[in-house]
């Protein structure tokens, strides 16, 4: 399940530090997309809940990414994004990267999301 977060991993990869990370091309959870391989594309892997590798968190903890789950008992998709790094936000927060949702959402909602703020396509 590929999610977009072009805007978080851009921001950021101007950065020396974070240019050593970003730029490896071998790294299990992003892949880069687009012209001149500038969108990138983070690729979750479901051995990350069994195996604690400190390498696929560092993508999540490193740019600070954050969900919210609503209207739903997503054990497994919590598991694997906690496993990702990503931290999980209170319900009624506005700062998140990842919405996972098991009901269709009104269309002011959609409305006011940004452009790195993504939504499950298939409630529930």
């Amino acid at each position: 399940m590929p999610v977009v977060m072009a805007q978080d991993l851009e921001e950021t990869a101007s950065s020396s530090e974070d240019e050593e990370l970003v730029n490896q091309e071998d790294h299990p959870c992003v892949m880069w997309t687009g012209g001149c391989r500038r969108i990138p594309v983070l690729i979750f892997h479901a051995e990350a809940i069994l195996t604690k590798d400190n390498n696929i968190r560092v993508i999540g903890e490193r740019y600070r990414l954050s969900y919210k789950i609503l209207r739903t008992d997503s054990r497994l998709v919590r598991s694997i994004l906690t496993a990702h790094g990503f931290h999980e936000v209170h319900p009624s927060s506005t700062d998140y990267n990842l919405m996972w949702t098991g009901s269709h959402l009104k269309p002011f909602l959609l409305r006011t999301l940004s452009e790195a703020q993504k939504v499950n396509h298939f409630p529930r």
